[in-house]
């Protein structure tokens, strides 16, 4: 009795294991691929409860929400031969869970080949443009452009990228010390010229003003000459015209003055007051 009866719970017990394990649940937000000896067989993309075949089918599950990958940093060369770094990432979903389960299985296989088809996408979008390009307006189309990319070989995997965006371009350490170099040195070149500029336009008002003073200073001179002659002239005229009309007086002083001094104190003349220089001397002192 006792027998039949631990031969009956073994068997209970074998059932509820095999039962127990010939159901599984595919909840909402997952997909489920059952294999059998590594073969897909099934793929359950809705949610419910399936039945599988224990110990043979074995069940993959992966996520249908979505997810983020942030690319590592990755130095390329543009159109005109600058290196410059793209920071990328991009949001995608598991669209076609039997792809993924053949193409990449695991989280570390698919950041593998996500970077790959990254970096590969803007290598070949990053060599149609220039520096000028990226800072000029036209980085909303060079990321359009690498999304469809993207977008194109990730399907093969079995991904939907929803979006693939350029967080950040910037320059590799050394390029910015050189432009850093440039511009510095630029700036210096600037400055001297200004500098240049400044003190060649300075020497040539200098030169102006001087010029200007001379032609001033020798008007000037020209001027008092041609007044000063003109001066001269009237003061010979006036001085003419004045000995003209005052001769005999200026005649008689110089007659009066030299009887005065040449005839001595006291001396009687007998003369005809009017003749000669002794006309003066009439009604004098």
């Amino acid at each position: 009795m006792r027998v039949k009866i631990a031969l009956l719970l073994l068997a209970a017990a074998a059932v509820l294991l095999v039962f127990s394990g010939a159901f599984y649940i595919v909840p909402v937000n997952e997909h489920a691929v059952v294999t059998q000896f590594g073969k897909i067989v099934r793929v359950h993309s809705t949610p419910g409860i399936h039945v599988k075949v224990p110990f043979l089918d074995v069940v993959h599950s992966y996520p249908k929400w979505l997810q983020e990958h942030d690319s590592t940093p990755v130095e390329t060369v543009l159109g005109d031969k600058r290196n410059v770094m793209f920071d990328t990432f991009l949001l995608y979903r598991i669209s076609d869970p039997a792809a993924f389960h053949t193409r990449i299985r695991s989280q570390d296989t698919l950041g593998r080949r996500i970077d790959d088809i990254i970096f590969g996408s803007i290598r070949v979008v990053a060599g149609l443009y220039t520096y000028e390009d990226i800072l000029s307006g036209k980085r909303e189309e060079i990321i359009a452009r690498t999304t469809d990319k993207v977008r194109a070989q990730a399907l093969d995997m079995g991904i939907d990228v929803v979006i693939s965006a350029i967080r950040n371009f910037t320059l590799p350490e050394q390029n910015i010390q050189a432009i850093y170099s440039n511009m510095k040195s630029e700036r210096v070149r600037i400055a001297q010229g200004i500098l240049s500029a400044g003190t060649a336009e300075a020497n040539r008002i200098k030169a102006e003003a001087d010029r200007r003073a001379q032609e001033i200073i020798a008007s000037a001179v020209k001027k008092s000459q041609t007044l000063r002659g003109e001066g001269d002239k009237e003061a010979q005229i006036i001085i003419s015209e004045a000995m003209g009309s005052a001769y005999p007086l200026y005649e008689q002083m110089k007659a009066v003055e030299f009887l005065r001094g040449s005839i001595p104190d006291r001396t009687v003349l007998v003369i005809d007051p009017h003749s000669g220089l002794f006309k003066y001397l009439k009604g004098s002192n």
